[in-house]
């Protein structure tokens, strides 16, 4: 049996790969749990410093129809396992560049919008088509699509299950760059590897500091000063002054 999520090292990259392309890598609760061991642990591996995550010829076609259980409470704790991951996704320290192409449906639009940044090719297709079937959109989709494309076009989406391509999803902010036709992971990978070159401490603390949602004023500034007293001391910003005045390109150990 293949694995469900496979794992490829790309220097300080890690590549995830949905593998189960005959059901267009539909989220039953198997993938989900492999997609969970095979994420959350680079959390704590300081060697990795982006993340790609792709499907191959298909993102993700959402939630399985003809194996979601229906029960109300055995719902919820399924739910728990789909959240994790895009807490993990949103609010953890590793930037996160979704590379899709083909169907990106259901909760498979809210795994790629979780991300921190979306790659696709004119292949794509994305669609809150949650209503179709009665229930709402989930995975988070009501948080991260409004700073992406606005609330009246989440609105359209979610409501009319409105379904978008790849070059219209560019044009309203659902897709952050769109690819060449075919080249959705390689121009993700890319875009991760410029990620995984810049300071560590930089990306992960805007990133987590962003996905708090919108701070006080206040709030923002005490954090601003926290962060560079931390950063300021740090072996990072010694090697990009000395990178700077040196016009190099500064090399980030993340200490």
């Amino acid at each position: 049996m293949s694995e469900l999520v496979t794992q490829e090292r790309r220097g300080a990259v890690m590549l995830l790969t949905l593998n189960t392309p005959e059901k267009r890598n539909s989220l039953t609760q198997a993938l989900i749990r492999a997609l969970n061991a095979q994420f959350l642990p680079l959390e704590n591996d300081r060697s990795v410093r982006a993340v790609v995550l792709t499907g191959g010829r298909h993102f993700c076609a959402g939630g399985p129809l003809d194996s979601l259980d229906t029960n109300p409470q055995r719902m919820r704790l399924d739910m728990r396992d789909g959240h994790q991951l895009v807490r993990g996704i949103i609010a953890g320290r590793l930037p996160v560049v979704a590379a899709v192409e083909g169907a990106a449906f259901g909760a498979g639009l809210s795994l790629a919008a979780a991300c921190d940044f979306v790659v696709a090719d004119a292949s794509a297709k994305f669609g809150a088509v949650f209503g179709k079937v009665a229930l709402v959109p989930d995975w988070g989709a009501l948080w991260t699509l409004p700073p992406r494309i606005g609330l009246t076009r989440t609105k359209k989406m979610a409501m009319f299950c409105e379904v978008v391509g790849g070059e219209e999803a560019t044009r309203i902010g659902l897709v952050d760059e769109l690819a060449e036709p075919g080249q959705a992971l390689a121009t993700a990978l890319a875009l991760a590897e410029r990620l995984a070159g810049a300071a560590p401490s930089t990306v992960s603390m805007t990133k987590t500091a962003l996905a708090r949602g919108p701070l006080g004023l206040d709030v923002l500034l005490d954090w601003e000063a926290d962060s560079q007293a931390l950063n300021i001391a740090s072996r990072d910003f010694a090697e990009g002054r000395d990178a700077f005045f040196g016009k190099r390109e500064p090399r980030f150990s993340g200490a």
